[in-house]
């Protein structure tokens, strides 16, 4: 039995297919600068890559540093640990809370110190965690006004710090992307240009055989998009290796890489590779190409 495709099927198919070859064409036509133009996308991806990793692996490490930070809670001699632990949960953003007796503390620095048969003069205690160290000053400063609380102490230095170098490793991720991108909508979209001006004499063929604009354009998108997802599979390699390293540089501090971050990584490399190679491309066809 013969299988027979419907007549717009198969012309269709016949479409694609003719722009797929002429994408080959013109890559032919452009030879040994397919590779200078791929290994200068693989170079341009694998620093946005790298950096994009690092940023993560910051911002990760920084997210595990951070919740770290306790603030101490010291209560009045004459408070309810239980209460005031119940107040705090009601301030919000608070993970967690453990309350410290001051006999089980006392007792705790009898066995790491020597010190001096006197009466307990420590506190009863809550050491209080929160879901992301930035609303630190917000929940010490909410902790300070409840009733029963002597005083509050936390590393506001380190917290500050901390948050500072997750700012800063966000900000240069954004602009080490923006200059990487427009660096390589420029090179795409040189490329482009060379190959349509090397082509020139059959596009103004194919314009008065009265071919459709699409059909004109398609290959000069394909073939852009084409070097981009070519140098961001390469680009991955070098990503490869950083992992490693980061990984190692994790374990040592004993934090947890989390898996997610290479997978965004990696996502966002071919998703760029792809979008910057054919907006290069078509910024290039409309503006060489006037059809």
């Amino acid at each position: 039995m013969i299988f027979i495709l419907p007549l717009n099927i198969a012309t269709e198919l016949r479409i694609i297919f003719r722009i797929i070859k002429e994408t080959f064409k013109g890559m032919r036509r452009t030879g040994l600068m397919n590779i200078v133009i791929i290994g200068t996308m693989a170079a341009i991806l694998s620093i946005f890559g790298c950096l994009f990793r690092t940023s993560l692996g910051i911002a990760s490490f920084v997210q595990e540093l951070g919740n770290t930070i306790e603030a101490s809670v010291y209560l009045q001699s004459n408070a309810s640990p239980q209460r005031v632990a119940n107040d705090i949960l009601k301030v919000g953003y608070v993970k967690s809370i453990k309350i410290i007796p001051k006999e089980k503390a006392w007792h705790d620095l009898k066995n790491q110190m020597d010190v001096p048969d006197i009466k307990n003069p420590l506190p009863d205690t809550i050491h209080v965690r929160v879901i992301n160290q930035k609303y630190i000053d917000q929940v010490v400063t909410r902790i300070k006004i409840i009733r029963g609380v002597e005083g509050v102490q936390y590393a506001k230095q380190l917290a500050r710090k901390i948050q500072s170098l997750n700012d800063i490793t966000n900000i240069a991720t954004i602009i080490v992307l923006i200059f990487l991108g427009g660096l390589t909508l420029f090179i795409i979209s040189n490329t482009i240009h060379l190959v349509i001006q090397s082509r020139k004499r059959e596009i103004e063929i194919m314009r008065l055989m009265g071919v459709s604009n699409w059909y004109i354009k398609a290959p000069y998108i394909l073939q852009g998009a084409f070097y981009g997802l070519s140098g961001a599979l390469i680009s991955l390699i070098p990503l490869h290796i950083l992992h490693g390293y980061l990984s190692k540089l994790f374990d040592f501090f004993h934090v947890p890489v989390p898996v997610t971050n290479t997978n965004i990584v990696i996502l966002a490399l071919l998703m760029m590779g792809l979008i910057v190679g054919s907006t290069g491309s078509i910024i290039s066809v409309r503006k060489y190409l006037k059809v």
